[in-house]
C-alpha cells in the first residue's frame, strides 16, 4: 500500500471515528479537539455529531501555529 492510500485510509477512519488503533491525544485547552500523529505529520480533528471533522493537516512544527 502506498503512502497516499494509507493516508486516505486514516482520513476515512477519522471520519468514521475508528481511531482506537492510532496515536490520538486530546489537545490541551481545546475541548473536543484531538490530534493524530503519523510520523512527522499531525492531523487535528474534532468530533462532530456523527463523524470526525478534520481541522488541519501539517507537519509537526507547523500544525499548531494557526490553531
Amino acid at each position: 500500500m502506498d503512502k497516499i492510500q494509507k493516508f486516505l485510509e486514516i482520513l476515512a477512519d477519522i471520519r468514521a471515528w475508528k481511531i482506537k488503533t492510532y496515536d490520538v491525544k486530546p489537545l490541551k485547552g481545546h475541548k473536543g479537539v484531538f490530534r493524530l500523529r503519523k510520523g512527522r505529520i499531525r492531523i487535528v480533528f474534532a468530533k462532530g455529531e456523527k463523524i470526525g471533522i478534520v481541522i488541519n493537516i501539517d507537519y509537526r512544527k507547523d500544525v499548531y501555529k494557526n490553531f
